[in-house]
């Protein structure tokens, strides 16, 4: 008998209760409803913390840490999901992004049907206040253009992510390279082997949260260069 997929969804947050609130809805109007959803609080103000703002059930689980940065909180998520067993999937969604209700439907779909380990979309792209936002450099394709393709420059925005747990074989997030650390990982499962496929949809199953956040500043260049040259 088939396992029926049970998802882990990892969402990293930081004083921005408004935008977890969002975030966290969206997780709940899932059509899919065999998930878990690990909210790991970097060190948020006292006013701002998660459990603060979000109530926990069974399956909302909130975690506390000193503020140590993305890659920390992911891994420490990886840590609650491998201590608690049973999962067979993991999703992410960054606590500003927003998932459409046939977001996990549609990426277990595409994993079964394609037979893949690792499935992405396209995202709708907003800026906080709902307005359209256009991405700027970051190119679009139909379909997963490939490893080469990928060793250039990151095309894969990681809430529309959805991998199997084996996947995680490659290893934990890497905080050396915050910022990018998103698409170090993805160089790792598709460098050891594992089939990646772009979503079927025709239109969005989230929304791309867009901020003015210093994106390009020269520490990101220098750690783009250091993800270049790791996976050269």
């Amino acid at each position: 008998m088939q396992k029926i997929p049970k998802v882990a969804i990892v969402m990293p947050y930081y004083n921005e209760p408004e935008l977890l609130k969002r975030s966290v809805e969206g997780v709940l109007k899932q059509n899919y409803s065999n998930w878990k959803l690990f909210i790991v609080d970097d060190g948020s103000s006292e006013g701002n913390r998660a459990d603060h703002n979000i109530i926990q059930n069974r399956q909302i689980k909130i975690i506390n840490k000193p503020n140590s940065g993305v890659s920390d909180a992911r891994n420490r998520a990886f840590d609650h999901i491998q201590a608690e067993g049973g999962f067979t999937h993991i999703a992410y969604c960054d606590a500003d992004d927003i998932w459409k209700a046939m977001h996990l439907e549609d990426a277990l779909t595409v994993l079964t049907v394609l037979e893949a380990d690792m499935t992405y979309s396209v995202p709708e792209f907003k800026f906080v206040d709902e307005t359209p936002a256009m991405p700027f450099g970051i190119p679009q394709y139909t379909s997963y253009p490939g490893l080469e393709t990928l060793k250039k420059q990151n095309f894969i925005y990681i809430s529309s992510v959805v991998h199997k747990i084996e996947c995680c074989s490659v290893g934990v997030f890497d905080r050396d390279v915050n910022s990018l650390e998103d698409w170090d990982m993805w160089l790792r499962i598709a460098k050891a082997g594992y089939k990646i496929e772009q979503s079927l949809l025709k239109f969005p199953s989230l929304v791309y949260t867009c901020k003015n956040n210093g994106n390009g500043s020269k520490r990101t260049e220098g750690i783009y260069q250091k993800v270049l040259k790791k996976h050269a």
